[in-house]
Order: structure tokens, then C-alpha cells, then sequence
């Protein structure tokens, strides 16, 4: 997840302020995130521009 409370999460247990138990908790499923990861070069081409907008 493209989440910067999960990777304070990754920090918290790397230097050891959490446990793994707790880390696990944390980091559980809360909400969906409609996040999608395209992993190949193959699926990257499969995506077309359509339009953009600035706010």
C-alpha cells in the first residue's frame, strides 16, 4: 500500500518500538484502497492515456 502510516509501521518494528504481533495488527486490511501494481513491462503497455487535469 502507497501508505506512509504503514511504512512508519515498517520503521516502528524494524527498531524495534513494536512487536511483530503488533506490526501485524497494524498493518491489517482496513479499507479498500483500489490500489493496482502493474509488475511487467508487458502490463505497463497494456495502459492508455486518456486524459488529465490539474487541481
Amino acid at each position: 500500500m502507497a501508505d506512509d502510516t504503514i511504512w512508519d509501521y515498517v520503521e516502528d518494528y524494524a527498531a524495534e518500538r513494536i512487536s511483530k504481533a503488533a506490526f501485524w495488527e497494524l498493518v491489517k486490511f482496513k479499507y479498500p484502497t483500489h490500489q493496482i501494481v502493474f509488475c511487467t513491462e508487458a502490463a505497463l503497455r497494456t495502459l492508455m492515456f486518456e486524459r488529465s487535469y490539474s487541481l
